[in-house]
């Protein structure tokens, strides 16, 4: 997907206009005033242009994204269980081997101490029992056993207030739905809503405050 820069360069020098008379804004009479809002509603229409054109870069990169990212997602998610049960499975082998070489590590341990084993034979039968080591080379590959630090929640209600972040989104339906909510207030503020002439103000406030 290309760009138009003829379309892009116009556009800039547009914007580039707008943000001059913009800086040279002064309302101090109700012409004034009037003159802003005629510049407002240009900036609007300059806006809708921007976005437009840049939609229509966009959307279709973001069509073929979601469509490419379908076409391969079931491929990622048979390989993505595969590649676990595998690793399960070995993971699943070392710790049974491991559990084993401990019991039999703790066996001769005892006899050792207890006297009922030299401690040549000892060292002979340790170095015999079976252990798979942290790393393992295959024909082809090699596999590595390592250990991670990890991090999960175990009690969210004893968590630093630091660490909480609000629900903005949930916070403010619930508040404007006339729920109380402690340490929230619903207060208004006065915006600026632009349109053309005759435009609906009600349906331009509503795009404002999306």
């Amino acid at each position: 997907m290309t760009v138009d820069t003829k379309e892009l360069t116009a556009l800039k020098g547009r914007v580039s206009k707008l943000e001059t008379q913009a800086n040279a804004v002064t309302i101090s009479t109700q012409e004034d005033y009037t003159a802003a809002v005629d510049l407002v509603s240009r900036l609007k229409d300059a806006g809708s242009k921007i976005k437009a054109s840049k939609e229509s870069v966009t959307k279709p990169l973001n069509e073929a994204l979601r469509n490419t990212r379908e076409l391969f997602a079931p491929i990622e998610e048979q390989f993505a269980k595969a590649e676990a049960i595998v690793k399960t499975k070995l993971l699943d082998y070392k710790r049974k081997i491991d559990a084993e070489a401990r019991v039999a590590e703790a066996k001769i341990a005892a006899r050792v101490e207890n006297g009922t084993m030299r401690l040549d034979t000892a060292e002979r039968k340790l170095d015999a029992v079976e252990r798979v080591e942290n790393t393992t080379r295959g024909k082809v590959g090699e596999v590595q056993v390592r250990v991670i630090k990890k991090v999960r929640i175990v009690d969210a209600a004893v968590l630093p207030r630091e660490y909480l972040i609000p629900d903005e989104v949930a916070i403010r339906r619930d508040a404007l739905g006339g729920k109380t909510i402690a340490g929230v207030e619903v207060y208004d503020e006065e915006i600026i809503a632009a349109g053309k002439v005759g435009s609906n103000p009600e349906a331009w406030e509503k795009k404002v405050k999306k």
